[in-house]
């Protein structure tokens, strides 16, 4: 709230503890750039420290933007500019001002706007050399990434690039109340205008990303704008809260299931809170609601598998709870052989991902459930998908039979597999950090991460055709026929 309330910071002036964000914010009106460095080095020196850097962006996120941004701007005009630093606290500033719509930047009182922040972003990106791995890059007019898989590098020309990555994240406009559903599918269509390749192959080589339950269905028009781009959604099912929907989103051939996100500080709790197996108290654990609005979805019926739970727990056969703090949450499943993870509202669930690192083996009860990275990852080694309408006694009597030994190999596969489900870190996480303790859990994080994973997935979608026209495009076909008819000319005079 302090964003919309205070967004100049005001309540920090004279504070006892931390920046004095207020008085920062009046120097840098007051002196012009770079001079003005003489306030901000200090500044960046004071958010060196975690804590001290979690107080400002609680208590002044666009104090901390402005100062990132002003840092990064002088490590890049300097005379022997600072690049590889640049980068780092580049990521460290988009990963505060992401989460934040621009109209609330460019309504304070502070010199930085979205506009500036963006063409610092190109101004980096641009400096950088050619060989580095620039996600993110600028593509045309409109801003989407351009991938060519050759290499699985982003590139900048858009004429080389086989796919297109469209980052539009609506599901953050929609919950964070900016826009309501039919503005934002207005929103897609005018971006859709102005995307200047999609209609190259039908937006066939377009990927969209739908990071909710909700999924597509932020898009009301997507199964006539976009029937044939590809989506990355962590929903392959129906959700419950879209009453007249009868047909997934969806697509297993087009599509691709992508994991939830798990923060770094989170997969080391649970990591931590794993208990060795003959220690483990708990049979089964199950940790979320069990009330009817996690029911069946209104058009389809079927089990309501989250009553199945309750009537299991209500016979003492499987602790239930809800509304734990993480380090609670965390100490529970790390005392459990098997964690539930039953269709709720959505079909995916993020408990399933806390349960690996728990190494607690899922128990998955949502029957049209893609996992993640199916097509590539042993499954069945680890995980135990049981049929919804079959949650009872019958599921408690089979995981009670399986033997110590059984439950250690699904643990043992899972720590072998798990870790395709992380996000790698963000760059100012990488570089900044003095030990890396998720490195501890993911001891090869750098190649078996989501990331690649679904770069890999990506590659196999790709349509070999998209790339033909590189060098049979209409220039290139009109040198071969030269090049022929000049070869059968050589050719009948050889003849003569």
């Amino acid at each position: 709230m302090r964003i919309w309330n205070d967004p100049n910071c005001e309540r920090t002036a004279n504070a006892s503890e931390g920046i004095d964000w207020d008085l920062a914010r009046y120097q840098l009106l007051q002196v012009p750039f770079p001079e003005s460095m003489a306030v901000i080095g200090p500044l960046v020196k004071q958010l060196e420290n975690p804590l001290e850097l979690d107080r400002a962006a609680l208590h002044c996120v666009f104090g901390v933007i402005s100062v990132f941004f002003f840092f990064i701007k002088y490590l890049i005009e300097t005379d022997q500019p600072h690049l590889g630093l640049a980068r780092a606290y580049l990521s460290q500033l988009d990963a505060f001002s992401s989460g934040i719509h621009p109209h609330l930047l460019d309504k304070s009182d502070w010199l930085v706007k979205d506009s500036r922040i963006n063409a610092l972003r190109r101004a980096v990106l641009t400096r950088l050399p050619k060989d580095e791995d620039n996600t993110w890059m600028e593509c045309g007019q409109a801003t989407h990434t351009c991938l060519a898989f050759a290499s699985l590098k982003m590139t900048r020309h858009p004429d080389e690039a086989d796919l297109f990555f469209v980052p539009a994240y609506s599901i953050c406009m929609f919950e964070g109340g900016f826009f309501p559903l039919e503005n934002l599918d207005n929103k897609y269509k005018e971006m859709l205008r102005q995307l200047r390749y999609f209609n190259r192959n039908r937006g066939r080589d377009h990927i969209f990303t739908f990071g909710s339950g909700l999924s597509a269905s932020v898009f009301r028009s997507w199964r006539t704008e976009i029937p044939e781009s590809i989506q990355l959604s962590p929903e392959t099912w129906l959700f419950n809260d879209v009453v007249d929907m009868k047909e997934p989103c969806f697509n297993t051939w087009r599509d691709i299931a992508v994991p939830g996100y798990l923060h770094r500080h989170e997969i080391i709790s649970l990591h931590q809170a794993a208990k060795p197996l003959a220690e483990r108290s708990y049979v089964a654990v199950f940790l979320g609601r069990i009330d009817s609005s996690r029911g069946p979805h209104p058009s389809q019926g079927g089990p309501d598998v989250r009553a199945a739970i309750r009537r299991l727990k209500e016979k003492g056969e499987i602790f239930v709870a809800q509304n734990l703090s993480f380090p609670e949450m965390h100490a529970v499943m790390g005392s459990a052989k098997f964690c539930f993870v039953p269709k709720g509202k959505s079909a995916w669930s993020l408990r399933f991902f806390e349960a690996l690192f728990a190494n607690c083996v899922p128990v998955i009860l949502s029957d049209f459930w893609e996992l993640p990275f199916e097509s590539f990852m042993d499954l069945p080694s680890f995980v135990i998908k049981w049929p919804m309408d079959l949650v009872g006694d019958t599921l408690m009597e089979y995981l009670k039979s399986l033997p110590d030994s059984t439950v250690q190999e699904y643990m043992d596969a899972s720590k072998a597999w798990r870790c395709w489900y992380v996000y790698p870190p963000l760059l100012h996480e990488q570089s900044m950090a003095k030990s890396d303790e998720l490195k501890e859990v993911c001891p090869g994080l750098d190649e078996e991460n989501a990331f690649q994973a679904i770069m890999q997935l990506l590659a196999s979608k790709m349509r070999k055709s998209w790339t033909m026209t590189r060098h049979f495009g209409p220039g290139n076909f009109h040198e071969m026929l030269e090049r022929l008819e000049s070869s059968e000319t050589s050719e009948t005079e050889e003849v003569t």
